[in-house]
């Protein structure tokens, strides 16, 4: 296992004030329409309408507000108290209930079998910062009655030259992922992957430079072509029974 572990970065609260602005979060932006489309989707086919989230790494909010905004349960996990004070904080504006829950993903992961207490677990752009990937995983799958929907990026994609020059330059580095070697550390949790799908063909970063939601919609749907070689991956499993 290489040395990857970033959360401490996100403990700043320096960092948190300006969290929301620099990732476009809560603006009519392309890439957190697309990642909250694909989740509130894949929710609904696991769970249903109605049900429990738990969201590992929430940060500011991005998924448990829109999940709580369509009427779940929702429980925000994260280990940086400034991310779950700037959340509690947009849920009370909205009138909205989040459980807001602070603890460490890897740390806490129970090492035993433990009682399910959601129905489905969800993190986005979590996984690429942890120490260990499948410890992540498996706390996801012990806490989720129905499964689990995650992203990741991808190695099949320009991400791995991104980082090897974040590397270089002192910026922060993130894992990439094979494909098959993720879909097979949520299939040794008990899981059934039933949806695998690339997106954002450009880096993401790109599209929040741009800042142009129709501009990004067309890159995107004219470089369709180049799916393959999509930046992160987009992942749902279900239970087993």
């Amino acid at each position: 296992m290489d040395s990857i572990d970033n959360k401490a970065n996100y403990r700043s609260r320096a960092l948190v004030a300006g969290y929301d602005a620099e990732r476009r979060i809560d603006k009519d932006d392309y890439v957190n329409d697309r990642e909250v489309g694909y989740f509130t989707a894949q929710i609904r086919r696991l769970v249903g309408p109605a049900g429990s989230i738990v969201d590992m790494g929430a940060g500011t909010g991005k998924l448990s507000l829109a999940f709580a905004r369509l009427g779940y349960a929702v429980t925000a996990f994260d280990q940086s108290e400034a991310m779950l004070e700037r959340l509690d904080a947009k849920a009370r504006a909205e009138g909205l209930s989040i459980a807001c829950r602070l603890g460490d993903i890897i740390a806490d992961a129970p090492n035993h079998p433990v009682e399910p207490t959601h129905d489905a677990a969800v993190s986005s752009r979590v996984l690429m910062h942890v120490a260990d990937p499948d410890a992540m995983i498996g706390h996801m799958a012990a806490l989720s009655r129905k499964g689990i929907v995650l992203d990741a990026p991808r190695r099949a994609s320009p991400n791995r030259l991104l980082v090897a020059l974040r590397a270089r330059t002192g910026g922060e580095v993130y894992r990439c992922f094979d494909d098959r070697a993720l879909t097979g550390s949520v299939a040794r949790q008990g899981l059934r992957v039933i949806d695998a799908t690339p997106i954002f063909t450009l880096p993401i970063g790109l599209h929040l430079a741009l800042g142009n939601k129709p501009l990004s919609t067309a890159l995107e749907h004219g470089l369709a072509f180049g799916r393959c070689f999509a930046s992160t991956l987009f992942l749902a499993a279900e239970r087993q029974t």
